[in-house]
């Protein structure tokens, strides 16, 4: 065996496939010793999609030596639908085999789901994501997000995000009106419903409002979202995988210039 994993929780991989699935077809889902990694970028090349599930993540993790497993999201996504929601999934892929092979285990029913899928060979340039230094780091609830980016797609296809000391105001201008939404920093015993707001500088960027959407559906991955600005430079969300110590979700976009 090249790698054998296994994971207590098959919904956590399931979320994950489930976040990158409107965005990318097809990823490579690099294995080492560290866990399991994926770059990719959308077709268009706007959006890029970073995502480390650390070796912590799973019971049990052996990967012999580096490899690269390309996979078809889609097919992904019908695999995880033989999960239950309790199931663990063992992931096995040996030397140079053509397939990966995912079983997923229900505890107390002894159903045992498994499913070969056929590896395909991917196309993929590596890109080397610069350390950002962001001049306001927003850390929100999830759902929140979800619901801004929802709540505002209905008025334009464009959203404006502005972060200084005060707030965070994400708007949108269409034909029928403007609408904003501003959220203050807010304390609370619970960390899901907190927003914090980390400001170098105030900064002003525009976004493209579809991707904002799709981003927004990791949010089943963690109840908080950590958004990244700067001026001039791609918006970073990430989602903690359920916690820090599993890894992230990452997701970044460019901004929009306007001509």
């Amino acid at each position: 065996m090249v790698l054998e994993a296994h994971l207590q929780q098959a919904v956590l991989l399931k979320k994950v496939v489930d976040a990158m699935k409107d965005l990318c077809k097809e990823v490579n889902f690099d294995c080492s010793e560290k866990g399991l990694q994926v770059q990719s970028m959308d077709s268009s090349h706007v959006a890029l999609v970073a995502l480390l599930l650390r070796e912590s993540a799973f019971s049990d993790f052996k990967c012999d030596r580096a490899a690269s497993l390309g996979m078809n999201v889609e097919s992904l996504g019908k695999i995880f639908k033989m999960c239950g929601p309790s199931d663990s999934l063992k992931l096995r892929w040996q030397n140079d085999a053509d397939t990966v092979s995912f079983q997923c285990e229900s505890g107390e029913d002894d159903r045992i789901a498994d499913f070969d899928l056929k590896l395909m060979q991917i196309e993929s340039e590596h890109m080397e994501i610069p350390e950002q230094q962001y001049k306001v780091l927003a850390r929100l609830p999830s759902s929140e997000f979800m619901k801004i980016c929802r709540d505002l797609k209905e008025f334009g296809e464009t959203m404006q995000i502005q972060a200084s000391k005060e707030g965070i105001r994400f708007s949108v201008q269409g034909d029928i009106g403007t609408g904003n939404v501003m959220l203050k920093p807010r304390e609370s015993e619970k960390p899901e419903e907190k927003v914090t707001l980390t400001v170098h500088e105030s900064v002003t960027a525009t976004f493209a409002l579809r991707y904002l959407v799709t981003f927004s559906k990791a949010a089943p991955l963690c109840s908080s979202v950590e958004l990244g600005l700067g001026p001039d430079s791609p918006l970073s969300v990430k989602y903690e995988l359920e916690n820090a110590d599993n890894g992230f979700m990452q997701f970044y976009l460019a901004p929009k210039i306007d001509e």
